[in-house]
């Protein structure tokens, strides 16, 4: 059996719009969560599920949570009718649909207790190894109680990997409303006479939601609207990009970045890297059509080559904003300030290669020096360089500034004096300064990046202009 979009069990409730205040209360309450996660692109009614969350996934457009929500206690026989058409879904688009929700007032007393056991086991369990014998017998444990009261063992299986069982009361829907934007995006710090106007708005985007996506930028839309004057509160508010571990949790915006910043990015593929900058291109583009919000927190600790290419795809010219955390000190590059004095020392060498490329190293508190004879790659000895070096240290926004500006100076003085179609780049530097460098590396030319690996340099990411 397969789920659709146009069986009976999808469309009679969009139809008729009818016993919907339960659901619709669940999803009022849920929207500031939903508006807290980076990833949150639209919510729609009785698609497959009678509530579905969607979320953008790179490559795959988007990922799906659907729920369930039922206004009175599920007996045994529904419980797994539910849990069962859970499954069909998965099975037929795993692709799309990544968790599941069942929502009612309550469970009765035969299901209890193996929801008791599936809680314990995401609980304290989660502090076990995944292969741990307590885990794994208390898994057999649950599939023995599903086995024993006549329901099959995948379901159970099924039930513990995919599925969240939520109680919900919807009768204080209105009045945890304003709490729930409060404990989600405190920055929007929503008066009283705010939060009325907005709930009525969002209600009424809801109640449209059987016929149509809600999508972000439509309740980012309401927000601005009764913020009035105090718009910047959310305009202002970053977005996180999740920069680490090989899988990024769907609810949020990130990279999966752990190979290219780990002992074995030497194993890192020109494809990769290219994949690796596409993925970050198609976030970009989600965040410019999704929301009017454009300024990105990103942990700068990364190593050069994945700093610099993260700056470069939310890059100044596209028309975002970084705000980099860096050893305790934050960096907020539409922030302007710019320390006094000079911030390099700038030295030149004519090359005598008739080639169109050249070689920049920015290198401090210590310079790249003698390391630039250890390059695994072509030859670069005869082609043009610029050497930049500094003792300063980067304290401050107003210290960044004046070294991102006269590095990027630096560089397109050099290409243009040169007329370079290609610049081989090195960075010994605080990786913060990569990832601002990268955020303004528009109009430089064509950039090979490299990292310094197990004593010697390796060429990474290609920054095509």
């Amino acid at each position: 059996m397969k789920a659709g979009l146009l069986e009976k069990e999808s469309t009679g409730g969009a139809t008729a719009r009818v016993g919907f205040e339960y659901q619709d209360a669940y999803v009022l309450q849920c929207l500031p969560q939903w508006m807290a996660q980076s990833a949150f692109s639209h919510v729609v009614s009785e698609a497959i599920g009678d509530v579905e969350v969607c979320y953008f996934a790179p490559a795959d457009g988007v990922c799906r949570v659907m729920y369930e929500a039922k206004n009175h206690v599920l007996t045994a026989s529904q419980f797994w009718d539910e849990i069962s058409r859970f499954k069909t879904a998965l099975d037929t688009s795993p692709k799309e649909y990544v968790r599941f929700v069942l929502v009612c007032r309550d469970f009765n007393t035969v299901v209890s207790p193996m929801l008791a056991k599936i809680e314990r086991l995401r609980g304290v369990g989660a502090s076990f190894q995944k292969d741990s014998v307590f885990l794994v017998d208390g898994r057999q444990d649950v599939i023995d109680w599903v086995v024993k009261n006549s329901y099959r063992k995948e379901l159970a299986e099924f039930a513990m990997d995919y599925v969240d069982f939520v109680t919900y009361a919807s009768e204080n829907a209105d009045s945890a409303f304003s709490g729930e934007w409060e404990r989600q995006l405190p920055t929007l710090d929503l008066s009283a006479k705010q939060v009325t106007p907005l709930r009525d708005r969002c209600k009424a985007h809801i109640a449209g939601s059987s016929f149509g996506p809600v999508f972000r930028k439509d309740i980012e839309a309401a927000i601005l609207e009764v913020l009035g004057a105090d718009a910047p509160r959310l305009l202002t508010a970053p977005s996180q990009l999740y920069l680490s571990g090989e899988v990024v949790p769907f609810q949020k915006l990130g990279l999966a970045v752990a190979r290219f910043n780990g002992p074995d990015r030497e194993h890192c593929t020109h494809l990769d890297w290219k994949n690796l900058l596409a993925g970050g291109l198609e976030i970009g583009e989600f965040i410019q059509r999704s929301t009017a919000r454009r300024c990105i927190a990103i942990d700068g600790k990364q190593r050069m080559s994945t700093a610099c290419l993260v700056g470069y795809v939310f890059s100044a010219t596209r028309g975002f904003t970084l705000l980099v955390g860096h050893n305790g000190l934050e960096y907020r590059t539409d922030v302007h300030d710019r320390a006094e004095g000079v911030f390099f020392t700038e030295s030149v060498v004519a090359g005598n290669n008739p080639t169109n490329e050249g070689v920049a190293c920015i290198g401090f508190p210590t310079s790249v020096g003698a390391d630039l004879s250890s390059v695994a790659s072509d030859d670069l000895s005869g082609l043009p360089r610029l050497t930049l070096e500094s003792t300063r240290a980067l304290d401050g926004i107003g210290a960044m500034n004046l070294a991102v500006s006269e590095a990027k100076a630096a560089l397109v003085q050099f290409r243009s004096g040169n007329r370079l179609t290609k610049l081989h780049l090195f960075i010994k530097a605080p990786s913060a300064f990569a990832m601002v460098l990268g955020h303004r590396l528009n109009g430089v030319a064509n950039v090979q990046l490299y990292d310094w690996i197990d004593g010697r340099y390796l060429p990474t990411a290609a920054l095509v202009q």
